[in-house]
């Protein structure tokens, strides 16, 4: 039996030691190598040319979709399998459309996940269920869920902008920025300003 060979691309250590250790339990996977930050992906992956990559969407130096291109590149005979805890129409469809050849939820089981990842080995298109009701759906552009003042607001967060200095800039008050900034976090499904200000960044706008 071949043993298919796994690089690991996400920031939480607890989550990539979990799965290291659960998958390198089984016969017939190995993970041979990990990254923190999509950087580090690139470069674990050009080294090592793995048949599997396991990545994270949302990732400190920014989001996984547009540098799916670039691991095609540098690793064209590998696939990548996105395992995250997002699930949005536009993110599955752009993952789907920039090479991933599945998408899976990190809530999902055990034996679910191997499942996945073995069905993307074999070159099929494993999704979560969540997923496939998502490629059915019509695009959106995650930018368009915001409000104009969101909108506004969130071009400020990406300038470097504290609450207080968005406040001033527009005229409002500092506690209705973070109610706001609380709102533009859910609504592109990030964690924090850092996150919010690299989609920006990535999405071009």
């Amino acid at each position: 039996m071949k043993t298919a060979r796994l690089l690991l691309v996400d920031d939480h250590p607890i989550v990539r030691e979990g799965l290291k250790t659960f998958l390198d339990l089984q016969n017939d996977l190995v993970v041979i190598a990990e990254a923190s930050d999509l950087a580090g992906g690139l470069e674990q992956a050009t080294l090592h040319q793995p048949d599997l990559i396991v990545l994270d969407l949302q990732l400190p130096d920014g989001n996984a979709l547009k540098f799916l291109a670039s691991f095609k590149t540098v690793a064209p005979q590998t696939k990548v399998l996105i395992l995250t805890s997002f699930i949005d129409d536009f993110w599955v469809q752009e993952a789907m459309r920039e090479g991933a050849v599945g998408y899976v939820l990190k809530h999902s089981g055990p034996k679910a996940l191997l499942d996945y990842i073995r069905a993307a080995l074999r070159g099929e298109r494993p999704l979560d269920p969540s997923a496939v009701k998502a490629l059915n759906q019509d695009k959106k552009h995650p930018l368009e869920e915001l409000t104009r003042r969101e909108r506004d607001i969130l071009m400020l967060i990406a300038q470097g902008l504290s609450n207080k200095q968005i406040a001033q800039e527009l005229g409002i008050a500092e506690k209705t920025v973070k109610t706001h900034a609380t709102s533009i976090f859910t609504k592109l499904n990030v964690r924090d300003r850092v996150q919010a200000a690299l989609l920006v960044k990535d999405l071009e706008v």
